[in-house]
């Protein structure tokens, strides 16, 4: 059972303190331990145990400290605030309110930390939680690679951490790539080649990044390539992220070339804020990434990798113009039979005879929050704030975020039908997936 969560916050600003901060290790010494983790959106979500309280963090190389967010008023949790701080992210170019918090106790299957650091936001509107589907309460990267060696198997679904003390395993078979760092995060050189020759770009590796590539069109010589899109490309800690999305012809990372990969181009705006820190032409994302097999060495500097069964798959992105999120929950009417002689539950009555009755359930619910214009959707006539009913003749509790996003994703010319409710009006709407680029 998750423990009920109690708010515990002691400010204590301009005093000084002397924290250990602990490194993470395995418990009882062990030289390895398996995590398992779901893989919604090329993202992986993690369990972790936060001060005695189940939670569940998004595990991103692409940050250098631990934000804690998305806090019930009725059921947060116990820590210790010690400073007010100002953090940077992707969406705009402002800072965000945050406190740092020590002395944290953090476990991640076996691998603890009894006097963990880590940052709190208390801002409603940075909430991932609706757009993965599944809770997100909070995002860890750096602090959690650095002790260990870190193995992704993402066609299997598991990390495998490892004491490097202790870490015997032969890495023959995979190619070695260099790390470099730059505050605690862990960039690769790369070879891309959008419309010209092949160039080098020094790019950040960020699994917590659901899109394969992203570029930076005002570093380098990198430009936009005439074929692309406006569109929506994802939620930064500072709001959504806008952008062009097209394609590249090719990007070699260790010994494998990939091809025709899907590139996004944020809007300078949107990323201004963490361009000011970080020189670096762009990033690679879980859609890249989950097509290998992974040893991250933070300790030696090295990513070792090893294509697996994904690395044929095309690169997809949505083709519907439709960004979805979760939206609490609807009541879905139903009739059932009563069987003749059948007891009815208690609280209802039921004449004796095999008459239906009316039954009401609550099934999640998915909302439009984002319609790219022009796209197959909106031209069919579907709104921001349509609640789906149905899909393809199926009720939409029955889809998880996932599947609508793989099939919004899935094939050029593909029927989609939607039965949608607005303002208590159930509407129904068709329209065929179409390919962009």
């Amino acid at each position: 059972m998750r423990k009920k969560l109690s708010l515990f916050l002691i400010l204590c600003l301009n005093i000084s303190f002397c924290y250990c901060q602990e490194s993470f290790f395995i418990e009882k010494d062990r030289k390895r331990t398996r995590i398992n983790f779901n893989f919604i959106n090329n993202l992986i979500i993690i369990p972790v145990e936060l001060n005695g309280v189940d939670l569940s963090f998004l595990l991103d190389t692409g940050v250098n400290t631990t934000v804690l967010l998305n806090l019930n008023p009725d059921d947060t949790l116990s820590v210790n605030s010690v400073e007010k701080v100002r953090l940077r992210g992707l969406g705009g170019e402002d800072h965000i309110e945050a406190f740092k918090s020590y002395g944290n106790d953090m476990r991640i299957g076996k691998v603890r930390n009894p006097d963990f650091p880590l940052y709190l936001i208390f801002d409603e509107k940075v909430n991932f939680s609706p757009r993965l589907g599944v809770p997100v309460h909070g995002i860890i990267g750096y602090d959690f690679f650095k002790d260990f060696i870190v193995e992704i198997n993402y066609a299997r679904g598991f990390l495998r951490v490892h004491d490097p003390k202790q870490f015997r395993k032969k890495l023959r078979s995979y190619s070695d790539v260099p790390l470099q760092f730059f505050k605690n995060k862990p960039y690769v050189t790369s070879k891309i080649e959008v419309d010209g020759p092949p160039q080098e770009a020094s790019l950040l590796l960020d699994n917590g990044l659901s899109d394969a590539v992203w570029l930076f069109s005002d570093s380098m010589n990198i430009m936009v390539p005439e074929k692309s899109f406006d569109d929506f490309l994802g939620l930064g800690l500072l709001g959504d992220v806008i952008g062009k999305r097209s394609r590249i012809n090719s990007l070699t990372l260790g010994d494998y070339e990939l091809q025709d990969v899907t590139a996004s181009f944020p809007d300078s705006a949107s990323v201004k804020g963490v361009r000011l820190f970080e020189e670096r032409n762009g990033s690679i994302g879980g859609e890249l990434l989950k097509r290998f097999n992974l040893f991250f060495d933070y300790g030696n500097n090295k990513l070792y990798l090893r294509k697996n069964k994904f690395f044929e798959e095309a690169f997809n992105y949505n083709m519907s113009g439709i960004i979805l999120e979760h939206n609490g929950f609807v009541v879905l009417e139903s009739y059932v039979s009563v069987p003749q002689g059948n007891q009815p539950d208690q609280g209802q009555v039921f004449p004796n005879s095999p008459a239906p009755y009316k039954k009401f359930e609550l099934q999640e619910a998915f909302r439009i929050v984002r319609l790219r214009k022009n796209s197959p959707a909106a031209m069919a006539g579907l709104q921001v704030g349509d609640i789906l009913m149905e899909v393809n003749g199926r009720s939409a509790y029955r889809y998880s975020l996932e599947d609508l996003t793989k099939l919004f994703s899935s094939q050029d010319g593909r029927r989609i039908k939607l039965q949608v409710e607005r303002d208590g009006r159930q509407m129904d709407y068709m329209f065929n997936l179409k390919k962009m680029l």
